[in-house]
C-alpha cells in the first residue's frame, strides 16, 4: 500500500491570533497555505472543507459542516459524506483517505510513514481503523490516515461542536510517531514566520508541480 484513496484538507479556525487573517489563504513563500496541502497528494479526489470565501481550484471539492464553525469532528465526517459520494461503496479493498489541517504546511510529510504504517499493522494481520501522527508523545487528532469505511459510521450530523478527540476514542488507532516540524501549525504570526523559514530551508519543497490553478 503507498497511495491514499482520497484527502481531506480542513481549513482551519477563525485565525483570531492571526488578526482574523483566513488560514487558507495565508501565503508561505508565495504559495497560498491551502495550495501546500493540495499539491501534496495528486491524482487523487480533493475535498476541502472551507467556507464559500475560499477559492478552491475547479476540480476540488468545498463542502462545509452543517452548521458553519461546528467543529473539525463535524467537519471531518462532512468531508468523509463527499468523499463516499465521489468514490461510491462499491469497492472490494480497503481505502485509505488522509487528513489534514491547512495551516501545518508539513503535515503532508507524514503520509508516506502513516500508509506504511498501515502496511505494516496489515502485513501482521492487525486490523485497525486508521493511524494518527504522533510528535514528541502527542498525538496529532488532525493528521492521520483513516479507513473510509470505518469513518463512514459516524453521521456528521451527530458530531456538531465535539473534538476529533472523542471521534477517535471511539476507533481502533496507532499513533505513529513523526518529527515535530511536520505537525507544527500555523496560530501566531510566529508560527507564521517560522513557516516561511522551513520554506526556505527547503523542507515544503514537494517534488512535482500541482496541474490546478
Amino acid at each position: 500500500m503507498d497511495s491514499l484513496s482520497a484527502l481531506i484538507v480542513l481549513g482551519g479556525g477563525d485565525g483570531k491570533r492571526l488578526g482574523g487573517a483566513s488560514k487558507p489563504d495565508l501565503v508561505i513563500q508565495g504559495r497560498r497555505a491551502l495550495e501546500w496541502a493540495l499539491i501534496s497528494q495528486p491524482n487523487i479526489p480533493h475535498v476541502c472543507v472551507v467556507p464559500e470565501t475560499v477559492t478552491v481550484p475547479s476540480d476540488v471539492i468545498r463542502v462545509m459542516e452543517d452548521p458553519p464553525k461546528s467543529g473539525p469532528a463535524a467537519g471531518f465526517l462532512t468531508g468523509v459524506d463527499a468523499v463516499r459520494r465521489i468514490l461510491g461503496d462499491a469497492c472490494a479493498m480497503p481505502r485509505w483517505i488522509g487528513l489534514l489541517p491547512v495551516d501545518a504546511p508539513l503535515a503532508s510529510l507524514c503520509f508516506p510513514r502513516l500508509l506504511e504504517a498501515v502496511a505494516h499493522l496489515a502485513a501482521q494481520g492487525k486490523q485497525v481503523d486508521g493511524v494518527s501522527a504522533c510528535a514528541d508523545g502527542y498525538r496529532q487528532n488532525l493528521i492521520g490516515v483513516f479507513s473510509l469505511e470505518a469513518v463512514s459510521r459516524f453521521p456528521a450530523s451527530e458530531w456538531v461542536n465535539r473534538s476529533m478527540r472523542s471521534l477517535l476514542a471511539q476507533l481502533n488507532t496507532v499513533d505513529v510517531e513523526v518529527p515535530a516540524s511536520w505537525v507544527a501549525d500555523i496560530d501566531t504570526p510566529v508560527d507564521l514566520q517560522r513557516a516561511q523559514t522551513y520554506a526556505m530551508d527547503g523542507e515544503l519543497c514537494i517534488e512535482g508541480e500541482s496541474s490546478r490553478e
